[in-house]
């Protein structure tokens, strides 16, 4: 397993085990060990650098300094001549355009197919992801191949097969060696035109993105990209991340899916490339038996950027109270990819913040000292683009390193550029060049390119020589154009409180918003989350929740309920996690009515848990710690839902704050929905209206990635043996959090009124 510092204390383990509580335990304990799994669109901002080392004993500190290094650029070196290789084209009676270039080291051939009506651009109003959720699951299945038999036949031929959309287009590409040509053209047509998405491949992927976006919603780096995207395009498509919200995943359907490839993916609307050891004329035939029955259809154009952002200074405030380092966004309205000034630009952000040596990164990181790095560049997408200056602060540093990169933004409007800074930009780019250049891969994509983007048919050939060619006085007219801090957008993720105040003194003319990370959604007009309206208790309501509790718990055991003390039980089950399916094991002691322990075994070792009815406690390898207080609530909701019999205790004792809210489906079947507080605790319970048992309850958990929508759902109830006859017991349980499934247990054995010893429930000395 990966790992980026887990932390494995400080959470709840409960949800490991589905009886007990949602989803703290286990999430925390993999949601550091490697959080790349979806990740966002642009790179992430570098963090924050850890404080000075303190000057080297027996060194003077005078000494120290004279022999800081600086940085410098190094003298380039003439480059050599390089010609981009010119491919043969041809369309097809479907209008299928192709584009093939001979020539290769190696005996390889790279196929890539680019749909460019496929890609988020065209995603249905509302339902962010289907372009991409498309794209992934082509792989997974068609008519004559199951996904593991896709993946057998590539692998077994050593070659690579791969599909995924951005905003502009879908793209699949296939790379093998020369004799095995036949089946990546069987492959890619094969997934292009015969993809079956199937329903169970389409929930399995549903889980893994909404597991990957509940790590990346905790994750300031990505929320600070996402909400810079959405301020700079508004409700554009191009404002929305590929994949989609989770909201927008939650309610994809297959047919969404299926509707997208039917209408999109048109041969019309392709371009295919062929690079490496083939000829022409193979190539062509190839795309003609194929592909050349592919039938084609007109397809729907993209919608258009809507209303254009105001004008003037905006900050937008993303505030996560638990962040110790601030993510910083600042940028504006960009250019298209194929536009005039597309050249011109890049080279001038080179000079600005496209490199280490770059000026932004040169004054924020190695002069200042405040991140590990800082950067910018011009996204340039078919219809529209953005600029975006990036970086990260430790939280007291914020308003310093923020005003720096503004104040940097302007001194680049003035257009004033060194000589050597104008003349290491264009060498290198130009340099560069080739080397991107190599792979048939690399040229595939170049020339597709060019037709995708609408670029001059002769961009490759002069690209380096337009880059040399660029002058001081172009990269001032581009500094002049682009680089204006009078428009600027600034989104920033962190602690809000601690530098709130002093960056409104620090630009007071600047409009300000506010949201709380946890009531961020990139849908909404207002990037906020609907206030949620409850329906208010009605004495009718209040009396049909407490006859739904009272007959569930006579369903339970009734009477019973009461000489039951203390209950202990052992678990086997799974967790899911971006890193994959892992096995659990776990044993809980439950003391009515306010004692929990829990010791659970993970990948990662053992963790436990506690509550002593006034605190949590968590210990694993690296030590035992107090959980806050606003765990509390978490600890006793959890004792209560133990099979529900904390709940019914309530209901028998005429302590029940209970309102029934109406009939709703849970996994697929009707329920008896009633909303149930208890103190600071409170969640929706799901009764069986034959059984009248309890068998689900849904509701919102502190965890330390934030708030998450937790659902419990239970089943198998069998009779509790021993003292407590005639009592019911779930033995299975399934507990889903953001609505991706996390945990699956089986209760293995379960013994009531054992009188476990009181020290289980305080926190080790160790």
């Amino acid at each position: 397993m990966k790992r980026r510092g887990i932390v494995i204390l400080s959470v709840f383990l409960l949800g490991v085990l589905g009886f007990v509580c949602g989803s703290h335990a286990a999430s925390q304990a993999f949601v550091q060990a490697d959080q790349t799994g979806a990740a966002a669109q642009k790179p992430k901002a570098q963090e924050a650098p850890a404080p000075k080392p303190a000057p080297k004993k027996g060194v003077s500190e005078a000494a120290q300094a004279e022999a800081k290094l600086e940085p410098k650029m190094p003298a380039g070196t003439p480059g050599k001549p390089f010609h981009f290789p010119k491919p043969a084209t041809r369309a097809l009676a479907n209008d299928l355009r192709v584009f093939v270039v001979s020539g290769s080291k190696e005996p390889s051939v790279t196929v890539r197919l680019v749909l460019t009506a496929a890609g988020s651009l065209y995603d249905p109003a509302g339902k962010p992801g289907v372009a991409a959720m498309t794209a992934n699951l082509l792989t997974q299945g068609t008519g004559k191949r199951s996904a593991q038999q896709i993946a057998e036949a590539i692998d077994f031929v050593g070659g690579s097969l791969s599909a995924s959309a951005d905003h502009d287009g879908a793209y699949i590409t296939v790379t093998v060696v020369k004799k095995d040509f036949d089946l990546a053209m069987d492959l890619l047509s094969d997934v292009t035109l015969h993809a079956e998405f199937k329903s169970e491949e389409l929930e399995r992927r549903r889980q893994q993105l909404l597991s990957g976006l509940q790590l990346q919603y905790s994750d300031p780096s990505y929320l600070a990209s996402v909400t810079f995207d959405r301020v700079v395009y508004g409700q554009h498509l191009y404002g929305l991340p590929d994949e989609g919200t989770p909201e927008s995943v939650r309610a994809l359907s297959r047919d969404d899916v299926v509707h997208f490839r039917d209408a999109y993916y048109v041969p019309n609307q392709a371009l295919l490339a062929f690079a490496g050891d083939i000829t022409p004329e193979a190539a062509f035939a190839a795309a003609e038996k194929y592909l050349g029955a592919w039938p084609r259809k007109d397809a729907v154009a993209a919608d258009a950027l809507g209303t254009k952002r105001p004008k003037g200074v905006h900050i937008f405030l993303i505030d996560k109270p638990d962040a110790v380092q601030t993510q910083i966004r600042v940028g504006r309205p960009g250019i298209r990819r194929n536009h005039p000034d597309y050249i011109p630009l890049y080279v001038t952000n080179r000079i600005f913040g496209g490199g280490f040596n770059s000026r932004l990164n040169t004054e924020v990181r190695q002069k200042k000292g405040l991140t590990y790095g800082a950067s910018s560049g011009f996204n340039s997408h078919k219809l529209a683009g953005d600029f975006e200056a990036s970086t990260s602060t430790r939280t007291e540093a914020t308003v310093e390193a923020t005003k720096l990169v503004v104040d940097l933004i302007g001194r680049m409007a003035s257009g004033e550029v060194a000589p050597e800074e104008l003349t290491f930009a264009t060498d290198y780019l130009a340099g560069v060049f080739p080397i991107q250049s190599e792979t048939p891969e690399q040229v595939a994509g170049r020339i597709l390119a060019v037709a995708h983007f609408d670029l001059p048919a002769d961009y490759n050939d002069t690209y380096q020589q337009k880059v040399r060619e660029v002058g001081p006085e172009q990269v001032k007219a581009m500094a002049t154009r682009y680089f204006d801090v009078a428009d600027l957008d600034l989104v920033l993720v962190g602690n809000a409180g601690q530098f709130r105040e002093a960056l409104k003194k620090e630009f007071p003319n600047a409009k300000s918003e506010e949201i709380a990370y946890d009531q961020l959604d990139l849908l909404a007009a207002d990037l906020r989350k609907a206030k949620e309206t409850p329906a208010a208790a009605t004495p009718e309501s209040i009396e049909r929740g407490k006859a739904i509790l009272a007959a569930a718990a006579q369903a339970a055991g009734g009477a019973a309920l009461d000489s039951i003390e203390s209950v202990e039980f052992t678990t086997s089950g799974k967790i899911s996690v971006p890193q994959g399916e892992f096995s659990t094991q776990a044993k809980a002691w439950v003391v009515f009515p306010d004692h929990l322990s829990v010791e659970t075994t993970l990948p990662i070792g053992v963790i436990k848990q506690g509550f002593d009815g006034k605190a949590g406690w968590s210990a694993g390898p690296q030590g035992a710690s107090d959980l806050p207080p606003n765990f509390n609530a978490e600890f006793q909701r959890s004792i209560d839902l133990v099979a529900g019999w904390g709940v019914y205790r309530q209901a028998m004792a005429g302590k029940a704050q209970v309102s029934f809210l109406g009939e709703e489906e849970i996994e697929g079947k009707k329920a008896l929905a009633v909303e149930w507080l208890s103190g600071p605790a409170k969640a929706k319970l799901y009764f069986d209206p034959e059984t009248h048992l309890l068998v689900g309850a849904r509701y919102r958990q502190v965890t330390p990635q934030g708030p998450a929508e937790i659902l419990q759902v239970w089943s198998d109830f069998v009779d509790v043996s021993g003292a407590a006859p005639g009592v019911k017991f779930p033995r299975r349980s399934v507990n889903y959090r953001q609505g991706a499934k996390f945990t699956e247990t089986t209760v293995e054995g379960l013994k009531v009124n054992t009188k476990p010893d009181l020290a289980l429930f305080s926190k080790p000395a160790k």
